[in-house]
């Protein structure tokens, strides 16, 4: 059996998503914690952490150094790599039909990886009011703090985790759920537009062709508002909640907590 993973180094770290991963990592005391964030970035870290400022130019010594970067990752001995996905299931072809621009280099980032399994390197990938249509298919989603609490037990579980894509949602929603959560949870009356899926599509792919990459939003919102284009996802893969420690969440709480900001 392989042992933990339990050397941690973060990309960035200044992001939202980031930031609570990394503050989820930082409260457990099974891991080693750095950071690698460019020389020009304005980002502050706890100063209790190591943190490996390289040039925005991304020099290959730099990297292997610090041990980031997918080739300089292999050279430099690391054994798990975590793609940017967080979201939708990017090996959607319907998906990547409509939002290539978004799909594709995330889908080209986990076949290059594939391909260096046999060096040694493993990875993990991780697929976490205007209503389209009617509202009423249901999406995966899951909160900020789950994908941080994911991300670490994962290096707990390299076995079962490796070279895969794993599946975790804090809950399985449509549109109408949440906009009736967020009644509830405000007391309030929203004024709701419901417009037509296929019409938001036509207008985010001609701003993407045009180079306007505001359309990519509701482009995004349409893979995962419609069915068949790998939104819900816990329809047709296995959930790795339970190997993840990723328990059920209850949406109003959610919700109520976002809306308090």
């Amino acid at each position: 059996m392989s042992s933990p993973l339990k050397n941690v180094i973060i990309v960035g770290a200044a992001g939202r998503l980031v930031t609570s991963i990394l503050a989820t990592f930082d409260a457990d005391l099974n891991f080693n914690i750095s950071i690698l964030s460019r020389k020009s970035s304005k980002s502050v870290f706890p100063a209790r952490l190591v943190v490996h400022r390289f040039s925005d130019e991304y020099p290959e010594d730099e990297l292997l150094e610090a041990l980031k970067g997918q080739d300089a990752a292999i050279k430099a001995g690391v054994k798990r790599f975590v793609p940017s996905e967080f979201g939708s299931d990017t090996r959607n072809e319907k998906g990547m039909e409509i939002i290539p621009q978004y799909f594709k280099h995330k889908l080209d980032t986990v076949e290059y990886l594939k391909g260096k399994e046999m060096e040694g390197l493993t990875w993990s990938a991780f697929v976490t009011a205007i209503i389209y249509n009617e509202g009423k298919d249901a999406y995966s989603t899951t909160t900020i703090a789950s994908i941080g609490t994911a991300l670490k037990n994962k290096l707990l579980h390299p076995e079962e985790t490796a070279n895969k894509h794993l599946f975790i949602s804090s809950f399985h929603v449509s549109q109408n759920q949440i906009l009736a959560s967020l009644k509830r949870t405000t007391g309030k009356k929203w004024d709701v537009t419901y417009v037509d899926a296929e019409e938001q599509k036509k207008i985010g792919m001609e701003k993407m062709a045009k180079g306007d990459f505001s359309g990519a939003m509701g482009l995004i919102r349409y893979t995962n508002s419609v069915k068949g284009h790998g939104g819900y996802y816990a329809g047709y893969e296995e959930m790795s909640n339970e190997l993840l420690g990723v328990q059920g969440e209850d949406l109003d709480e959610v919700v109520r907590e976002i809306v308090k900001g």
